[in-house]
């Protein structure tokens, strides 16, 4: 990517921010609260559909992506997680939901303590709500292979097709 663009993706993202803040701003001056909105990651839709996957992943903060990341979990929406953020990040949740369960089921307390230290020092884990971690199905990782194999066969189908 060139300077100019790096420069108006950052810029737009910055306005989308600004604009969140504001919002919640106003609303938590309303009515008196102290309210983070839980939504806001729709607003960040444009950038990835105008600049792609590449610029979403790039530029758009860490917390709103995690919004995004749990709303799509708790929908169950895990080909989209694919199509958004790749395999790496499904191969990521596998090992967090992996780690929760045995921190979940482990009863020795030595064994309890490492899980804890390898969830704080690894980056593989994703650090979401253990509820939301949990609600991910056995096997993540076979959507990207069966959303793989279902596309590869519909291209072979096609080009044979055209033979």
């Amino acid at each position: 990517m060139n300077k100019d663009l790096r420069q108006k993706i950052k810029r737009e993202i910055k306005e989308i921010i600004n604009e969140i803040e504001y919002e919640e701003y106003k609303f938590n001056k309303i009515f008196h609260s102290n309210v983070e909105f839980q939504k806001s990651y729709f607003k960040f839709a444009k950038i990835y559909e105008k600049y792609g996957k590449e610029a979403y992943l790039k530029y758009v903060p860490y917390k709103y992506k995690t919004q995004e990341l749990k709303s799509l979990i708790q929908e169950e929406k895990f080909l989209e997680i694919y199509e958004h953020y790749g395999v790496k990040t499904l191969q990521n949740l596998e090992y967090s939901a992996n780690l929760t369960n045995n921190e979940l089921t482990t009863q020795n307390k030595f064994k309890l303590f490492f899980i804890k230290v390898k969830k704080l020092l690894s980056r593989k884990f994703i650090s979401l709500p253990s509820q939301t971690i949990l609600a991910l199905p056995e096997g993540i990782l076979d959507i990207s292979t069966e959303h793989n194999n279902i596309t590869q066969s519909n291209n072979n189908e096609g080009s044979s097709s055209t033979l």
